[in-house]
């Protein structure tokens, strides 16, 4: 049916573009330009009838219709989603940096506690070295005193011996034993 109507325009066009070769008036030319455009025109309302253009152009109108109202609706849920995920990523920094506030005044707090802990060690670890250090004192000064003890014990038996005879000893002996009783 398409070739049928092209030959027919073919045909009805020839005539035109022969009688404008020729050279003929004005009027002419115009008369078969207007006949030209009117089959040209009376041809696409044919083939806009023929296969149902105006169904073909409301189709498309509607597809064109409908892929924009799915796009706004896809738009309107990404702006929806970003917003959300907007919101999320403000909670999420929010409560991060609490959770670092509280991180680092719990680190703080821990710090502060071993640093008392630390200078109650050190308090308790210099007493008892001053403990300790007395006690080796103490030690060492009766060490010294029951050496000097036993040497001036020593050193009066020799004097006591070379200077006194068994006698005087006897009594001096008796005499210090009766002062401590």
């Amino acid at each position: 049916m398409r070739n049928i109507l092209f030959v027919l325009l073919y045909v009805l066009f020839m005539p035109s573009l022969a009688q404008a070769e020729e050279g003929s008036f004005f009027t002419m030319n115009l008369v078969w330009s207007i006949v030209n455009f009117v089959i040209l025109v009376a041809g696409f309302v044919y083939l806009y009838k023929k296969f149902h253009g105006e169904k073909f152009f409301k189709t498309r109108k509607d597809n064109i219709e409908k892929l924009i109202r799915e796009a706004m609706d896809v738009k309107e849920k990404a702006t929806t989603r970003h917003d959300e995920a907007a919101k999320q990523l403000k909670e999420f920094d929010i409560t991060r940096k609490e959770i670092m506030d509280d991180m680092n005044a719990r680190a703080e707090k821990e710090k502060q506690e071993i640093a008392g802990e630390g200078t109650e060690m050190l308090a308790r670890i210099k007493k008892e070295g001053e403990r300790i250090a007395d006690a080796e004192v103490q030690k060492a000064k009766e060490l010294i005193s029951e050496h000097l003890q036993t040497q001036l014990y020593e050193l009066s038996k020799e004097y006591i011996e070379k200077s006194m005879d068994v006698g005087s000893q006897k009594n001096v002996t008796d005499n210090f034993i009766r002062k401590i009783k």
